[in-house]
């Protein structure tokens, strides 16, 4: 490791003379994310502060939306709300007000929405973290006081729930669930909701007496596509938890008792068309399941989760795919054990708008994979002991979806002195199938045969912010081992594979400006055979032939690689957002064991500039950007030559419109001919447009066109594809929605 330490002083120093940074649709994300804040009509040190009060021993609070109980009456009350959409800076159309009080083990939130026109609300009914048309209220908590990190829960007339944790001060995590009830009221001239959430849902120190924890408030109000925030967020401003107001007056807590079993039975019924012969086949194919999450407040702010065979039922509606390509295909973790924390265990991302990419470090749908073992290749590598292929009719295996995780544990939290802790270990058990051989001249042979080896995986992360949470520094380890013990698996599966890095973040002239980087090493080892396997893969192509830098060396027993990104980003200020990112992943880094990778070998630049307005008189917002990558493989070859331009207008009247244009100039494609030579990629030429009239209406509608053509070598006119597309939506009433979205291609 030492010998990394000037690398990284070097990427550290380059990033603090780098310039630029942006901030791309901020438009749609603050229609997806639940926090934001000060305003231009607020002046900077104008801190928005509001006290809590405790509920006196004896005093029960109903949870039943009324907020009729004493405390209510006398507790401070959040006020003045100021719009960020569409009238950045101006008083909320409509008056909010917000109360916070709590207990030792809850804190509830009562919030009334006044409106001068009831009988138009949006108070629509749908299931929880749905994002249908519908008014809103937020409430969000920064109990950890770092200004990065934020618990959010946000409620609709109906009571319809979302909470959504946001982290690294504006990237959310709308997988993360709490367990909180909440309860609304629609009333003559407003609506109210009451909240409780236990304390054992957030993360907090408890070795504080007197505690001031981050807090803002939101109003959505859909007719008017109007969102306010008590604590003012700007659309120029950068990021979101870091603009909170403050909630004092909380004192006393005490760690809260969290202990958490959550257990699990499911059951499955498989149908499909008949095999002739196959012995474990059956037209009702019956399967179940237990297990459970156990969940566990070692202090405030450190959380121990373990699980025994944990819910593959989560993941089992991966959409259907029919993939022809050479790389895999990546489905989201939906294993609420996986979950936990799980926004402490990311590392290797940027603070950019635009990047070629780089390789996930952490892909935790690797622990429990399915298993990569297969009968032919057993047998192949035992020289046939199993059967003779040649006098085989027919051959049936029974193998597992999944492999077993005999358990698994996870540590994860933030301290008071600004430490994130994640650690996580978990051991899957060997799976073998069973197998059956139809032989020539009614022969059989049956037996058993290894799919996968047993494995133990090993993950840590940390990181320590300071300077206020405007500076970051961490690092990241990975560890797979696996128990390889015969030749079958050490043919192909590496018997180690490592991954170390380091990413640091620093934020100035009021988180404006931002510089990040990562920086982190590879390796893995195996046998002569496996790690040809691993040259060869289409990761990385040594074996290809027109390669200068590239060879394969049969000889290897270990792959080692470097992979860095460094970026530098304007996010806030008015109108003018820009980032600027440097990415590089030599051939031999490899993280797919326990992470995802579908290609290495590459440099690359990417940059974008964006133009936002939000004073217009012809528009109630417009936003124009233009964007280009360019990408070289460590032969030369150019591998990524794009550009993009494009603009999203709303009108006055809620109409909007949106138009993007492409461009792909000449590139090679080094993987189409998976090892052999590298072909000319045909610049292309693609734009989209999309209408959209006003979405609060009963009946909207949108419509809009893709057209593609390419050209071949010659400059000729190639290929030309067409896209059309309409859809109208039509809501009678709050609990129903019909809608059609047809397309036509040619």
């Amino acid at each position: 490791m030492h010998r990394l330490k000037p690398i990284l002083y070097l990427i550290f120093g380059a990033g603090l003379f780098a310039a630029t940074c942006t901030r791309a649709h901020a438009q749609e994300q603050i229609q997806n994310d639940t926090t934001l804040r000060h305003t231009q009509s607020v002046p900077e040190s104008a801190l928005r502060t509001l006290q809590t009060t405790k509920v006196r021993a004896g005093e029960t609070i109903t949870l039943d939306g009324n907020l009729d109980e004493a405390i209510w009456q006398t507790t401070s009350i959040a006020r003045n709300f100021i719009q960020r959409d569409p009238a950045d800076g101006e008083p909320a159309t409509e008056k909010t007000e917000a109360q916070v009080i709590y207990t030792d083990d809850v804190i509830y939130v009562g919030i009334k929405a006044y409106d001068s026109a009831m009988d138009s609300i949006a108070a629509t009914l749908f299931r929880k973290d749905g994002t249908a048309y519908s008014d809103w209220v937020y409430v969000s908590f920064d109990s950890y006081n770092d200004d990065r990190t934020s618990f959010n829960f946000a409620v609709n007339p109906k009571g319809v729930r979302k909470d959504i944790l946001i982290f690294d001060n504006d990237r959310e995590d709308i997988r993360w669930d709490a367990v909180w009830q909440a309860e609304t009221q629609i009333n003559e001239d407003n609506w109210t909701v009451e909240i409780r959430i236990p304390l054992s849902q957030l993360r907090y120190s408890s070795k504080q007496a007197d505690q001031t924890w981050g807090v803002n408030f939101q109003r959505r109000i859909a007719r008017k596509e109007e969102i306010a925030f008590w604590s003012p967020t700007p659309q120029d401003a950068s990021g979101f938890v870091s603009q909170y107001g403050q909630l004092e007056g909380i004192a006393g807590l005490e760690k809260p008792g969290r202990l958490e079993f959550i257990p699990y039975a499911s059951s499955s019924l498989t149908r499909a068309p008949s095999q002739a012969g196959n012995p474990f086949y059956e037209t009702n194919d019956w399967a179940s399941s237990v297990g459970g999450d156990i969940r566990y407040g070692l202090t405030s702010d450190l959380t121990l989760t373990a699980t025994i065979n944990p819910d593959f039922g989560q993941v089992e509606a991966d959409p259907a795919v029919i993939n022809l390509s050479a790389f895999e295909t990546f489905f989201p973790e939906q294993r609420p054990f996986f979950l936990e924390g799980n926004e402490i265990f990311q590392f290797g991302n940027t603070k950019t708008y635009n990047s070629y990419g780089n390789p996930l470090t952490f892909y935790s749908r690797r622990i429990g994979r399915a298993p990569q073992g297969n009968l032919s290749r057993f047998n192949r590598y035992n020289d046939n002991a199993a059967f003779d292929p040649d006098q085989a009719e027919n051959v049936f295996t029974n193998l597992p979806d999944q492999t077993t995780i005999a358990g698994a544990a996870k540590i994860s939290g933030k301290t008071r002195s600004g430490w994130s802790i994640g650690l996580l270990d978990a051991y899957t058990l060997k799976e073998t199938s069973p197998f059956e051989a139809n032989l020539s001249g009614s022969n059989t042979t049956e037996g058993n045969f290894p799919v996968e080896p047993a494995t133990n995986y090993l993950v840590s992360r940390t990181k320590k912010d300071f300077n206020g949470g405007n500076s970051v520094v961490g690092g990241f380890l990975s560890a797979t081992n696996r128990s390889i013990n015969d030749r079958y698996f050490e043919e192909y599966l590496h018997s180690s594979a490592y991954v170390g890095g380091l990413d640091f973040e620093h934020n100035w002239d009021n988180r404006n400006w931002a510089v990040s980087g990562t920086f982190s090493a590879s390796q893995v080892n195996g046998s002569k055979e496996a790690i040809l396997r691993t040259q060869q893969s289409p990761v990385r192509y040594y074996n290809r032939v027109d390669s200068e830098k590239l060879s394969v060396d049969p000889g290897k027993t270990s792959l080692n690689g470097l992979a860095t990104e460094l970026s530098l980003r304007k996010s806030g200020g008015e109108h003018w957002h820009t980032s600027l990112t440097y990415s590089q992943v030599s051939p031999g880094y490899e993280t797919n064991d326990l992470g995802f990778q579908n290609r290495a070998d590459y440099r690359a630049v990417a940059a974008g500039l964006i133009y936002q307005e939000s004073d217009s008189d012809l528009f109630r917002f417009y936003e124009i950007w233009g964007f280009h990558t360019h990408a070289w493989n460590y032969d030369g070859d150019i591998i990524g030559n794009f550009y993009n331009a494009g603009g999203y207008l709303q009108f006055n009247n809620l109409w909007s419109f949106n138009v993007n244009i492409n461009f792909a100039g000449k590139a090679y494609v080094d993987r189409l001919t998976r090892g052999g030579p590298v072909a000319e990629r045909v610049k292309d030429w693609n734009f989209n447009l999309n209408i959209n009239s006003d979405q609060t209406k009963k009946v909207s509608f949108n419509a809009g066109t893709s057209q593609r053509w390419d050209f071949a070598p010659n400059n000729d006119a190639g290929e030309f594809d067409h896209y059309v597309w309409a859809g109208i939506e039509i809501r009678p009433v709050t609990n129903i929605q019909f809608s059609i979205s047809p397309e036509l291609g040619i």
